[in-house]
């Protein structure tokens, strides 16, 4: 695939099936059009360059008879014309031809037209005709020229710049915004106010201002995709600016919004990457995504930091306004420490996969970083890419998840069987049959193998990024299994050998589990992450570490079983939902019974002192905890606040006025109630006022919640958490409505039950 480019290209050390056969140092930003023009930003030190390399837009094809009709307008081997063609090696039935086209938009316009002539219908997308394989235009020159993000370079090495928006409201038709808190990695720090509603368009000025004058190769906020750019974007229309400009100087101007797949809309400028850290977050599955929870429970929350509740943001500016610049600089030094911690896989991702940095974070793994990096092999080599994947003669089967106890056992070890389904892949050498270069397996095998090399300079503590390219590292390998499992969604699927990796974890699961049974131990749960189990009375640790030794000797050559951890005790609940307590008194809480983001505040700081106590043997203050936090609801001792829950909607406004007259739901109906707008996929805070049912939760403050509501929530959502745990008759005694029974056994002789699953 011809590439110019205003250097000759060199290979170094870096393998090139992983990183691009293209070494080019320092790229921060990639932009290009469908006309084969691309602009390329790279960092030397302090100072930004900008290459003009141009590149054929390209398509690969299983046949040419959609662009039969171009007749002597389509050329074989001229890479001049304004549609070329050339054949890739491969058998009949593979994507063997590869168009290309002096205008990509034109290319794709062609080809639809036949395939519209072709079926006697309008075909619009080259989703609804089989036979092709497409990308991006920024995705097609980086496959085409090899080239990745960030050779070379560090994190630090990028400057990043973050900036937030405090506004009146949420709505950018109704509300405005009165500061912006914006700093960089620089040392740059600065605070922008609007005190009056005349001052707001200057004050967006100063930030664009600002934005060029810092020149960041890399915008961060936490939610700056989904409220910041778009709120600001809404308040410079409505005071008539036309463009707000993030684009560096030399590409277009603008910012802009792209669909990328079947993912949300994302923004986008040219020169500068935009990331939100809210996406690394919700793929690591936290209890609540919120910034100022992410950043307690990662402690990075700054020294003296100031919360305040949204909806009074603006009425304490008015009375505080020091005390909300510093809440607002607060934000943007949590934002750009928890993007150190969560973003740095994406940033390492970068310079291996042939995707923009931006898009990385909310990427799939394995359609989204693996694909690519396997479809850019083929092209450089001149390979056909396969073809449509015959039916297969069995269903994907899944994995084996096995629950063998509930309730409280004591003294549990997690043995852990280390990446299971990459290492069945790789000892038995599990690929798609249709990677005909192997670059499958050569992926997975060289990916390990780094992963373990950054894995032990981290443990050295060695200068560098390797914790960070590790959890890439990790993050690809892992998705191997479902690359294979994603069937005909994936060029590469093969669901008869994603049936076979599983069948042998299974097998293999099985072994670990029987081996460990024969040794004394009490199941609890297995499954490809490990195998939890509790141990004897008067254990130590190393008869624990030495039973997982004795079991790992039986398994076959690459497959490791290992320690992976001891606690004090756990609660069961059901499969992957359980409550582990370490022997330092730390809970670890897991699965959506424990951890749903959508759970109330008040319910889930009782559950988790309930666990506590459960778990510690002490049964006696479960009840008194359950009485003090039913007696500070009726005396109005939480806030709206700490009674609400966190709702996403999957329904866009229009969608749900046209059903509404024959079907209305409560969270929509609050929605509109509060004069809301809203689209498929946007998150709302909700509690249930009192005479008024479902309510948003704005400027309303106090306790005006739904006090018998909450207080049955409190016993059926949470309180019940405990029941595995407790006899029938124990539970009713610890929450019974009333005090004292004729029958009830004293609290001191309450204890944990655990019973065995049947199979």
């Amino acid at each position: 695939m011809p590439v110019s480019s205003p250097h000759e290209s060199t290979t170094d050390h870096l393998d090139p099936l992983l990183f691009g056969h293209d070494s080019t140092p320092g790229i921060v930003s990639v932009h290009a059009d469908h006309l084969g023009q691309a602009w390329v930003w790279r960092r030397v030190g302090e100072s930004v360059t900008l290459e003009r390399p141009t590149f054929r837009p390209w398509l690969f094809a299983r046949d040419l008879r959609d662009v039969e009709h171009l007749g002597s307008r389509l050329v074989w081997n001229d890479d001049s014309a304004p549609f070329s063609v050339r054949s890739l090696k491969g058998e009949e039935g593979t994507l063997r031809y590869l168009l290309t086209a002096s205008d990509g938009v034109a290319l794709r316009r062609e080809v639809l037209r036949g395939a519209s002539r072709r079926k006697g219908r309008t075909v619009s997308s080259l989703r609804e005709v089989s036979g092709y394989y497409a990308a991006g235009n920024v995705e097609q020159y980086l496959m085409a020229s090899g080239r990745t993000y960030f050779k070379n370079m560090e994190m630090g090495d990028t400057v990043r710049l973050q900036f937030d928006l405090e506004t009146t409201g949420l709505n950018p038709d109704t509300s405005r915004m009165f500061m912006i808190a914006v700093k960089d990695n620089r040392g740059f720090e600065r605070i922008l106010e609007a005190r009056k509603a005349n001052q707001e368009r200057e004050m967006i000025e100063d930030l664009m201002r600002i934005i060029a004058e810092r020149d960041p190769d890399i915008i961060e906020n936490h939610n700056i995709q989904s409220f910041d750019l778009p709120f600001l974007v809404g308040r410079a229309d409505r005071l008539g600016m036309k463009l707000l400009n993030f684009s560096r100087p030399g590409g277009p101007v603008g910012l802009w919004r792209v669909q990328d797949g079947g993912s949300s809309p994302h923004w986008a400028c040219a020169g500068r990457e935009i990331v939100d850290t809210i996406d690394a977050v919700r793929r690591m599955n936290l209890p609540s995504a919120g910034l100022k929870a992410v950043s307690q429970l990662f402690g990075i929350a700054p020294e003296g930091r100031v919360y305040l509740e949204g909806a009074k943001i603006a009425e304490t500016y008015s009375a505080q306004p020091a005390l909300v610049r510093k809440y607002a600089m607060q934000d943007v030094e949590e934002v750009e420490a928890l993007s150190r911690r969560v973003l740095a896989p994406s940033f390492a991702l970068a310079r291996m996969a042939p995707r923009p940095y931006h898009r990385l974070p909310y990427a799939g793994t394995a359609m989204g970083m693996l694909e690519p990096m396997m479809v850019r092999a083929y092209l450089h080599a001149g390979v056909a890419l396969p073809g449509k994947q015959p039916p297969s003669s069995e269903a994907q089967q899944g994995g084996s998840v096995t629950l063998f106890a509930e309730g409280v056992l004591r003294r549990v070890v997690k043995a852990d069987i280390a990446s299971m389904y990459p290492s069945l892949i790789r000892y038995e050498r599990i690929g798609p049959r249709s990677d005909t270069l192997g670059v499958f397996l050569h992926l997975m095998d060289h990916l390990t193998g780094l992963r373990l090399e950054h894995k032990a300079a981290a443990r050295r503590g060695d200068p560098g990024e390797h914790d960070a390219m590790q959890s890439a590292m990790k993050l690809v390998i892992n998705s191997g299994y479902g690359s294979l499992g994603a069937g005909r969604m994936s060029v590469f699927g093969d669901v008869e050998a994603a049936n076979t990796v599983t069948r042998r974890g299974r097998e293999t699961l099985k072994e670990v589990t029987d081996a460990l049974k024969k040794r004394g131990v009490t199941l609890i749960e297995a499954d490809t992450d490990g195998v939890y189990f509790s141990v004897p009375e008067g254990w130590s640790k190393q008869d624990e570490q030495n039973v997982i030794q004795d079991v790992n000797a039986l398994l076959p050559s690459g497959i490791t079983l290992e320690f992976d951890g001891r606690w004090a005790a756990m609660l069961s609940h059901e499969t992957k939902n359980y409550a582990l307590l370490g022997y330092d008194d730390a809970l670890e809480l897991k699965g959506a019974a424990f951890t749903s983001s959508r759970g109330e505040q008040y319910g889930r700081a009782f559950l988790r002192e309930a666990l506590k106590c459960l778990l510690k043997g002490d049964i006696e203050s479960i009840p008194q905890l359950y009485r003090a936090a039913v007696e500070r609801l009726e005396t109005g001792g939480y806030t709206n606040a700490e009674v609400a829950s966190r709702v996403r909607v999957t329904k866009a406004q229009d969608e749900y006025l046209q059903t509404r007259g024959s079907r209305q739901e409560a969270v929509y109906e609050a929605l509109i109630r509060s004069g809301e707008t809203w689209k498929s996929g946007d998150r709302f805070t909700l509690y249930k006022c009192v005479g008024a049912g479902l309510t948003v939760l704005g400027e309303a403050e106090g306790c005006n919640y739904d006090v018998p509501f909450y207080a049955q929530q409190l016993l059926n959502g949470y309180a019940s958490r405990l029941k595995k745990g407790l006899s029938h008759a124990d539970f009713q005694q610890l929450f019974a409505q009333t005090q004292g029974g004729l029958f009830d056994a004293p609290l001191g002789e309450i204890g944990s039950i655990w019973n065995q699953v049947l199979r």
